[in-house]
């Protein structure tokens, strides 16, 4: 029987009908101060935990940009990785542009002239995304006393102040989702949901490159931890204190060149400094073998044999922020020897095209045809269990 490799993202989560979207996260953290019964109720889970200080997550920049410009920011609104990476940007581009923050010599903004400025900057990409920089820089400017700093360095306290606010976001997210987990697995003890998957034998026995945060997988499934590769970390809300939280969350590096500015807003940054590791390598490096008899002059001589693995995408959107792990995880499959299939399992047909284009911009257009024509890579519907089998190496 073949090997499997299981590679999940949140849309796994979401098949198992859990509450892991970024839009149910932006929608707790606005109630957080309401009366809402689900959120009576988290504050009587949250209570143990007297480490946790709710008041500390208040009027975060991220949040507070999404919810104030949610209107103007297209159906990519809730991507908190693409607002990130936006805001990220903008920080970068007045860091590169410093001048376009100060009127001529004067370290502080008179109304007229900010309001020209942003005039200006909503000519120019990423617009949105630059007028909060700047609003946020000149509020920062009035309240921490920041028009007494050297320019460059008034500029690193906001790059520092943003770094700041997203570690508070991740402390948010890991708080939100372990309540999420609360309510699943100990108040609603929730069941498996029907999906392709349950067409794989031994599913429980799979080797798992998890990019959620939660361990879904091992909850439902029983799946075992040791063969489980947790590359952006995994919530753990009770450890000690001045243990690390794990959790990866930023942006793609899109530079060759390491931008000291921008590293810790990156995934590559933050995997080093959290220490999640490439164990995911070993699950494709490890080779297992069978025996089959083979006709050797019309003798059947029984002969060792690599066995076959089947790559199992489930719930990714094979999003460019994580290319660097499929690269590697393609390379390694095709060094390895053995006989392999991606099956890249889609919600629905725009997904589906989604995810092609998102292979093509990883491995290259031609590349992504020959391993099509090949039928090392393959498409399933996520709900297809029957065709699921079919595409499945025994």
């Amino acid at each position: 029987m073949a090997d499997t490799i299981l590679i999940l993202g949140n849309g796994f989560d979401i098949a198992m009908g859990r509450k892991t979207k970024y839009e149910e996260f932006i929608e707790f953290t606005n109630d957080l101060s309401s009366r809402k019964k689900y959120i009576v109720n988290f504050r009587k889970f949250i209570k143990p935990y007297k480490k946790i200080k709710l008041s500390n997550y208040k009027d975060n920049l991220y949040l507070k940009f999404i919810n104030e410009n949610k209107d103007n920011l297209g159906e990519n609104w809730s991507n908190l990785e693409i607002m990130i990476s936006n805001l990220a940007d903008a920080i970068m581009y007045f860091k590169e542009n410093s001048n376009d923050l100060f009127n001529h010599n004067v370290n502080e903004s008179d109304k007229d002239y900010l309001r020209r400025l942003k005039n200006k900057l909503r000519r120019t990409n990423n617009a949105i995304a630059k007028i909060f920089v700047v609003e946020k820089f000149y509020e920062f400017n009035s309240t921490k006393n920041w028009n007494l700093l050297q320019r460059d360095d008034a500029l690193e306290k906001l790059n520092t102040e943003f770094i700041n606010q997203l570690d508070l976001l991740i402390e948010l997210l890991e708080i939100y989702l372990s309540y999420i987990d609360f309510l699943d697995f100990k108040v609603n003890k929730i069941k498996p949901s029907p999906t392709a998957l349950d067409a794989v034998n031994g599913l429980s026995r799979s080797y798992v490159l998890n990019f959620n945060y939660t361990n879904t997988l091992g909850r439902l499934f029983h799946s075992f931890k040791e063969r489980t590769h947790f590359i952006h970390g995994q919530i753990n809300l009770g450890r000690p204190i001045g243990q690390i939280n794990t959790m990866v969350f930023g942006i793609e590096d899109k530079e060759v060149n390491v931008n000291s500015d921008l590293i810790p807003y990156q995934k590559y940054y933050q995997r080093v400094v959290k220490e999640t590791g490439n164990k995911f390598e070993e699950f494709f490096i490890k080779r297992n073998y069978t025996v089959k008899n083979t006709s050797v002059v019309g003798r059947a001589v029984p002969t060792r044999v690599p066995v076959s693995k089947n790559i199992v995408i489930f719930g990714h959107s094979v999003d460019s922020l994580d290319k660097e792990i499929f690269q590697k995880s393609f390379a390694l499959a095709e060094e390895g020897g053995y006989p392999y299939r991606f099956i890249f399992t889609y919600f629905d047909e725009p997904a589906k095209r989604s995810i092609i284009k998102n292979l093509a911009i990883i491995l290259g257009k031609e590349k992504l045809i020959e391993l099509t024509g090949k039928q090392n890579v393959v498409f399933v519907k996520s709900d297809d269990k029957d065709g699921m089998k079919e595409v499945l190496l025994p």
